[in-house]
């Protein structure tokens, strides 16, 4: 392995290192409510891009299909904080 290839291949896993420790990062602050957060603020991200005309998105899934998941989530997440509290409100 040239230095040139060593050299791109750290690049790399510092690039996957980097992603996980953002991820860490807010689960850290977020805690419990981290997945809510998370795919709320990644809904809004993307439809934002969206409207400003961007089409090339770097994530797994693409557009539209990318939203529509992390909003589902967002409000899959939304629904089980509710029954929670619905649950715990009223515990009959």
């Amino acid at each position: 392995m040239s230095e040139w290839d060593r050299q791109r291949q750290g690049r790399a896993f510092e690039g996957w290192a980097f992603t996980f420790c953002k991820a860490a990062f807010l689960v850290l602050i977020f805690q419990n409510f981290s997945l809510l957060v998370l795919s709320g603020l990644a809904t809004l991200f993307y439809l934002l891009a969206s409207a400003r005309g961007v089409q090339e998105w770097r994530c797994w899934a693409k557009p539209p299909w990318v939203t529509i998941f992390w909003g589902a989530v967002f409000a899959w997440q939304i629904w089980l904080l509710i029954a929670r509290h619905h649950t715990l409100a009223y515990p009959w």
